[in-house]
């Protein structure tokens, strides 16, 4: 009995000292686990439908644990054999309190968001969070929903229902000698069932627009994309909050370039607001963004401001646009998103609009189901120097003498209905110095085809002079000055229909 007990004395001591050698090993080397063991490991805990492959995994007293090739899969994705988040390696300092993660990727949110059809979600996210002292963790090289900086820094401190990402850097390279970082927090916060954050700083579009790609707002997009050839970084700050119970997302975006072109348009300066909301309800993936107010001022301090809005609720998309402007009348067209030469670049004007559009949301050219309403104003806007009118011009400078008188200083406006696909007028007004048009009819946008009644009036509409004198100028407007506008929005005709000509010569048997 005595001489067992030395023997097993002497194999503890034995162990004991191998164990001491051991861990004193791990201060100049690393001891690697197998990455099956590993794997089993995190399977016992992780839900079922989650499963996680590492490459390697090693601990040691000199740079703590070395996790290489993280991959996490979700069986339920549409496509499971492409990770739900990734990283090249992950460092645990644990004496240092620090954790390093380079080349981390989270490249979309669940498949639930893009879902064109959902089932809204009410119900809270029950998860204990692991209590750590606060720590400090930096990302390199990271792709987070299409954010990708050069390098990320916080200080995280997580309780059991709250973790906090304070005094976060993010950095981009150096664009010239401009430093480009955004500066703010991040919180998820179980109590409240809520994530939020917001950063603060300077960067491009292209740091911002793959975050917005990501997150399938491709009506942000065009926005993002008009301006071109900003000489300097852009101010920008963004917020954004999630609910954990539904799933709602509001995020908000403020950029303010200068100088550089907004569709080709020289711009001083154009200051823009984003706000996007994305939310289920019922079985319907809805979202409400609003891009502005947009304040801009041209090359020659001309003023701009407007706001679009975006709603997609049901299955179908409603587009409003509001906007004031005194740039010229070709840039406000070019801003508009309108392309080709449509008019002179030097006729300004002095426009204002209220445009609403209603289309199914996977509408792609099919114009019959395109709807709206809208009403535009431009005053001073010498609307006759529009390429289309260049035949009524014509017609009328054979007819009637002075007609440049016309053309100088006119302003318009109308009201318009469209229905699947054809837009309607009854009250086009263009008025000038001496004259005035008023046009009714419609265009249909599928087959391309105008068809407008176009009159040519001796006073404005609205003039004192006007009141008094359209009733007795009817009759010779209507016999006199009538026009057919017909063909194509590129090719337009112009058909001359009064009796000027047989009154004339009636004239000329009577003298």
């Amino acid at each position: 009995m005595l001489k067992f007990l030395k023997i097993l004395l002497r194999t503890v001591e034995v162990s004991f000292i191998v164990f001491v050698f051991f861990i004193g090993s791990l201060f100049f080397r690393e001891q690697a686990v197998p990455a099956a063991w590993v794997e089993a490991a995190v399977a016992r805990v992780a839900p079922a439908c989650v499963v996680v492959r590492v490459e390697s995994f090693a601990f040691g007293f000199r740079r703590g644990i070395v996790i290489e090739g993280l991959r996490v899969f979700e069986r339920l994705r549409l496509l499971p054999q492409e990770p739900l988040a990734s990283a090249d390696r992950i460092v645990v300092d644990v004496f240092g309190r620090h954790l390093l993660v380079e080349g981390a990727r989270y490249p979309r949110l669940p498949d639930s968001y893009y879902a064109p059809e959902n089932n809204e979600r009410n119900a809270p996210v029950e998860a204990m969070l692991p209590t750590l002292p606060r720590f400090a963790l930096t990302l390199v090289r990271p792709d987070i929903l299409g954010a990708a900086p050069e390098r990320v820094v916080a200080d995280v401190e997580v309780s059991a229902r709250r973790a906090s990402f304070a005094r976060v850097h993010l950095d981009w390279p150096p664009d010239g000698d401009e430093p480009m970082f955004l500066d703010g927090f991040c919180t998820v916060d179980l109590e409240r069932q809520e994530v939020c954050g917001e950063v603060r700083g300077s960067a491009r579009q292209s740091h911002i627009r793959p975050l917005l790609v990501a997150l399938d707002i491709p009506a942000s997009l065009p926005y993002m994309d008009a301006f071109t050839e900003v000489p300097v970084k852009i101010p920008a700050a963004c917020a954004w909050r999630v609910n954990l119970v539904n799933n709602d997302f509001n995020m908000d975006l403020d950029l303010d370039p200068t100088l550089g072109k907004y569709n080709g348009v020289p711009m001083k300066r154009a200051t823009g607001q984003l706000h996007l909301f994305v939310y289920t309800r019922g079985t319907s993936l809805n979202y409400h963004h609003v891009f502005g107010p947009i304040v801009g001022t041209g090359p020659k301090d001309e003023p701009l401001e407007g706001t679009v809005t975006v709603d997609g609720t049901n299955g179908y998309n409603t587009v409003t646009v509001t906007a004031k402007s005194l740039l010229p009348v070709a840039d406000l067209l070019k801003i508009g998103g309108f392309v080709g030469d449509y008019v002179d670049s030097d006729v300004h004007g002095d426009a204002e609009c209220a445009l609403e559009f209603r289309f199914p949301r996977a509408m792609t050219n099919n114009y019959e189901v395109l709807n709206g309403k809208g009403r535009l104003s431009i005053r001073d806007g010498q609307l006759m120097r529009l390429r289309g009118f260049k035949g009524l011009v014509a017609q009328l400078a054979e007819r009637v003498p002075g007609v440049s008188w016309f053309t100088d200083s006119t302003q318009g406006s109308c009201d318009y209905v469209i229905e699947n696909g054809i837009l309607k007028s009854n009250n086009i007004y263009i008025e000038g110095t001496v004259f005035s048009i008023k046009m009714y009819g419609q265009f249909d946008t599928v087959r391309d085809a105008l068809d407008f009644t176009v009159r040519v009036q001796f006073t404005k509409k609205d003039s004192l002079v006007g009141k008094i004198l359209h009733p007795l100028t009817w009759p010779f407007t209507k016999l006199l000055l009538e026009f057919r506008l017909t063909g194509r929005s590129d090719s337009p005709t112009w058909e001359y229909l009064s009796v000027i000509d047989r009154v004339l010569n009636v004239g000329d048997e009577g003298k």
